[in-house]
């Protein structure tokens, strides 16, 4: 059991030895329900692109996001597939959204569903876009339900 054990732990650190990380940062609009329009701003994080193929990755990050003095933090965790024979890749994955304002931390967690498309510039240089549908909805204290959509564009460089 425990070789077995140790060859999972192994496995697993080789395949974050291989991962690249870096840093990503963009364009950021946020549109609530009833909105004519969103509020922009920008976000700027880090992440990690783990091979789990030569066709798909997985990308974890963590973000923070400002727009119109609203601060945002998202956790995306985007699964990457790459189009055969391109540098496009097309994304999906759930995202973590907690907006940092408000005092009663259990009414500004929320979850979306992301998707978007990227393009790999560089071998460590990428540009993507993704929107990210609301799934679950916060319910901010004193204001209710907030029902919010978002838009990202930028880019990322790995370190």
């Amino acid at each position: 059991m425990k070789k077995i054990l140790l060859l999972v732990a192994f496995a697993i650190t080789t395949q974050f030895a291989n991962a690249q990380v870096g840093i990503t940062g963009g364009y950021l609009n946020v549109k609530t329900d009833g909105a004519n329009e969103g509020a922009s701003g920008f976000y700027a994080g880090i992440y990690s692109d783990l091979d789990i193929s030569e066709s798909f990755h997985f990308q974890p990050s963590l973000l923070y996001g400002n727009a119109e003095d609203t601060n945002f933090l998202y956790v995306p965790l985007m699964f990457k597939y790459y189009v055969a024979n391109t540098d496009l890749n097309i994304q999906l994955g759930p995202q973590g959204t907690v907006i940092l304002d408000l005092g009663d931390f259990k009414n500004q967690v929320g979850l979306d569903l992301a998707v978007g498309a990227g393009f790999d510039l560089f071998h460590n240089v990428f540009i993507e876009a993704r929107y990210a549908f609301k799934l679950v909805n916060e319910d901010v204290a004193g204001v209710g339900s907030t029902n919010f959509n978002t838009f990202m564009v930028g880019l990322g460089i790995g370190l």
